[in-house]
């Protein structure tokens, strides 16, 4: 099965008619989007309850509101192409939504390309804030002029997944809190879809990771611009986010076939179609054919280090591989071990020559020390306090090496003294 990109570009050239043009930029619509419309229209001839004109200029108004909502999406797409020094090739228009063709500029590095990537992807899923901005005007609008019609607060329609309560109809007119004819609930109708339209698709291109959904794009241009992440590493991302996601965004539409319609189907294709491109990224990533892909570029560097004999050297990378992923290993802590001082050393405050070691029959050292050579070292007032620190730190030094057994001598030779000194008193 083709990718999502793939049957897009393959269904523009042979099953899509020219639509006009949108910007300076080619417009074409599937004829399979025109069959999906006409289903729809006459599913809505067949239900009843409502007048047919009503459910005609519903199904049709909806139909227009999304197709305009996923045409500003990708001119969003397209114009910051064209900002970035690309162009828009062609929009097609299809039942999975809409695909802008752009070509990017020539003679920018991987890393750059990666840049514009990411501010392209981002101006998509930016286009639905002045949108919604502008029909939440609208509806504020509408709330001003029909003062007396009990309206849900306007914040009630930015949550998502949330439907809030309709104001009711009365074609009698005797309920003012009511509207009175259907053009102007249809009118309030198709505001509220366009809004909860705008809060949807961006909620799903951002936040539902399924490549080549924008937000998968998003994580993939972040990875490795801001995280420091390889590209191998933003592949197996990407991968292990988008399988299962597209695992469950089947099953959802296919639990959904039991209502009837043809969008079920329809999304569980486009399900099927996001699981061939993940396994198109994994296959290259098995390949080591990364560098191939446009998301990452970044995995085989345009230089190469080479040893000549006489050093190390940057010749152009001819091998058309990825780079080789450098093993990443947690770093050591070096553990030093910590030892008394032991040796001569210089007095606290003097800048003499070093100073004698105390004596074995511990005396004091500087008691007796004469000068030599002009420094009085030895008579220094840090000497005795130093050498006694000294004599301290040997003493203890010498008890941590002492064994079990001379430990257990010099306790009964102490307890022997103690004996001995009691017994003369």
């Amino acid at each position: 099965m083709m990718g999502l990109g793939g049957t897009g570009a393959q269904q523009s050239k042979d099953c899509a008619f020219p639509a006009g043009k949108v910007s300076g930029a080619p417009l074409r619509v599937s004829w399979f989007l025109v069959i999906f419309f006409v289903y729809q229209l006459i599913d809505a001839v067949n239900m009843k309850g409502t007048p047919m004109w009503v459910r005609l200029v519903r199904v049709t108004g909806n139909e227009f509101l999304l197709l305009l909502t996923v045409l500003c999406h990708e001119m969003g797409h397209g114009t910051m192409a064209r900002r970035k020094g690309g162009d828009i090739q062609q929009v097609l228009l299809w039942p999975f939504g809409g695909i802008c063709f752009t070509t990017r500029p020539q003679g920018r590095g991987p890393r750059e390309k990666l840049v514009d990537d990411l501010w392209i992807v981002g101006a998509g899923p930016a286009t639905h804030f002045p949108m919604g901005a502008i029909w939440l005007g609208l509806l504020a609008l509408l709330s001003a002029v029909f003062t007396e019609i009990m309206m849900p607060p306007l914040h009630a329609h930015l949550v998502p997944f949330s439907r809030a309560l309709s104001p009711c109809l009365d074609l009698s007119g005797r309920h003012p809190e009511c509207f009175h004819t259907w053009t102007a609930a249809l009118l309030y109708g198709f505001i509220v879809q366009a809004i909860q339209l705008n809060v949807m698709l961006f909620m799903f291109n951002v936040f539902f990771p399924m490549y080549p959904m924008d937000g998968a794009k998003l994580i993939v241009c972040s990875l490795q611009l801001f995280c420091g992440a390889s590209a191998r590493c933003a592949a197996k991302v990407l991968v292990y986010t988008s399988v299962p996601l597209a695992v469950i965004f089947i099953g959802h539409s296919l639990w959904g076939l039991g209502g009837g319609g043809l969008q079920p189907g329809i999304t569980a294709y486009m399900g099927f179609m996001c699981l061939a491109e993940s396994y198109k990224i994994w296959r290259l990533m098995k390949e080591e054919r990364l560098y191939t892909h446009p998301l990452f570029e970044l995995a085989r560097s345009s230089t190469r280090e080479y040893n000549d004999g006489n050093g190390m050297t940057n010749r152009l990378n001819d091998r058309l591989r990825d780079d080789e992923e450098a093993p990443r290993r947690a770093p050591q802590v070096q553990f030093s071990e910590l030892k008394p001082f032991a040796g001569a050393g210089r007095a606290l405050g003097g800048g003499g020559a070093p100073s004698m070691p105390a004596a074995s029959n511990g005396a004091d050292a500087g008691a007796g020390s004469s000068p030599s050579g002009g420094d009085s070292v030895g008579s220094s007032p840090a000497a005795p306090g130093r050498n006694a620190w000294l004599r301290r730190v040997e003493q203890e030094a010498a008890q941590k090496t002492k064994t079990v057994r001379q430990l257990e001598d010099e306790r009964l030779a102490q307890r022997e003294r103690e004996r001995m000194s009691a017994g003369g008193r």
